[in-house]
């Protein structure tokens, strides 16, 4: 279903597209649960299209419970965290909230050069 919005989105159709993206994350929340890794790319899938759709404010609601989520499964380090992060940013950035969004930008290249850093380390 997810496979089909994203076409239907690719195609122009994003009320429909983002209608059964609505369907694809209840019925993962209902199946899977709410803190399913799934059922969170889902989430963040719909929030792209709800931007998308000019729902920023909704959008970032979305982005803010996929973010929460991810920091308090996998950690603030995790490059899915850091990728919310970033996504966020970006919604926020929609929102005209700069001061905020430049902040966790500023955040996101911190955390991707500590992560860079320590491989580097690793590796040597």
């Amino acid at each position: 279903m997810n496979n089909l919005a994203v076409t239907l989105e690719d195609q122009g159709q994003l009320n429909e597209a983002a209608k059964m993206k609505k369907e694809v994350v209840e019925k993962m929340k209902r199946i899977l649960g709410e803190e399913h890794p799934d059922t969170i790319s889902a989430m963040n899938n719909l929030a792209v299209t709800l931007r998308d759709q000019g729902q920023i404010d909704e959008a970032a609601k979305m982005k803010k419970e996929v973010l929460e989520k991810r920091r308090r499964i996998l950690g603030e380090e995790h490059p899915d965290t850091i990728r919310a992060m970033n996504n966020l940013a970006g919604t926020l950035k929609d929102q005209g909230q700069l001061n905020e969004a430049a902040k966790m930008l500023e955040e996101v290249v911190e955390k991707r050069r500590r992560i860079h850093t320590l491989e580097e380390q690793r590796r040597i």
